[in-house]
């Protein structure tokens, strides 16, 4: 679960890059973990030199050898099988049947003042504020906030990446890669205190069509009809993907957030006595994560509101 937990962090962040540099300066918004779902599916039927790139782009190349599909011998279909039976465990830790996903940023979070949002041009925008026991890091280089809010029962959480001092969105996008994400958003460095936050109200859904970012990352062969080999789903000649459309949403806003109170001061690490301050009024990186399995189910870019 950890191997199939970090391929998902890996091919996240590829794609953010890759979606960050076609779309500069644009809000950027997907779910990292239902692409890498449904193009594993096609992964299962996928052999050759089609199989290898995939493996390679999803980063299911290098990982555990029980979630490494493999392509030898009489059954394939049963030996492939091996990554969507992690999967199917995935899910049923996310699904839980108790679990209420709906958007909770923290208990009692309300909308009572707009403030400007600053990017090249200032923007007035309805912020929301709530005061509460909150995991906060202070990265120093770049200059970083690291903010994680809790979502319901605690099952889920938003982390928000925001540049602070003299460091812009830019630096941040710079130094993301899965080495660093990890280590600003370790236990080391989140610590439980006091923070007074402000995030805008925003609602974002786009949709993309990816297959030149995925031919880009490496992925050719499946979309040429010549080359791709799907023989692994039919022996028809012929097949191969004609399009990867991924359209997410996303809504934050005030509603619902009276299950979300901050973990009790039983759990608290340290408390500082000064409240810390986190006003995310320019732009800034978000993850929604599953946090038992850190497990990345969206990933944003918030430009303007």
């Amino acid at each position: 679960m950890d191997s199939l937990s970090r391929a998902n962090v890996e091919f996240c962040l590829d794609m953010f890059k890759e979606l960050n540099s076609n779309n500069a300066g644009d809000n950027i918004f997907f779910s990292p973990l239902s692409l890498l779902y449904a193009l594993s599916m096609i992964l299962l039927g996928a052999r050759g030199n089609s199989a290898e790139q995939m493996e390679k782009v999803l980063h299911f190349n290098h990982i555990a050898g029980s979630l490494k599909p493999r392509f030898t011998g009489s059954s394939k279909c049963s030996q492939t099988g091996n990554i969507h039976s992690e999967f199917g465990v995935l899910f049923s830790q996310i699904n839980q049947p108790d679990s209420n996903y709906t958007l909770s940023i923290a208990n009692r979070l309300y909308g009572t003042k707009a403030m400007a949002f600053h990017q090249g041009k200032s923007v007035i925008v309805e912020m929301m504020y709530q005061t509460g026991t909150f995991k906060l890091a202070f990265i120093k280089e770049p200059q970083i906030q690291v903010l994680e809010l809790p979502y319901v029962n605690n099952k889920l959480s938003m982390i928000i990446l925001l540049p602070v001092g003299t460091a812009n969105l830019e630096q941040i996008e710079k130094q993301l890669n899965v080495k660093t994400f990890y280590e600003w958003t370790s236990s080391s460095n989140m610590m439980e205190r006091e923070v007074e936050v402000h995030i805008p109200r925003f609602k974002l859904e786009i949709k993309y069509e990816l297959n030149s970012l995925l031919k880009s990352l490496g992925m050719t062969d499946i979309f040429n009809q010549i080359k791709a080999d799907l023989s692994g789903i039919s022996p028809a000649k012929g097949l191969y993907l004609s399009k990867v459309i991924h359209k997410s949403y996303v809504d934050v806003n005030e509603e619902g957030t009276e299950a979300a109170a901050a973990t009790g001061d039983s759990f608290i690490v340290k408390r500082l006595p000064i409240r810390a301050k986190f006003v995310a009024n320019h732009p800034f990186l978000f993850f929604i994560r599953h946090i038992q399995t850190n497990t990345i189910l969206f990933c944003g870019k918030l430009a303007s509101p």
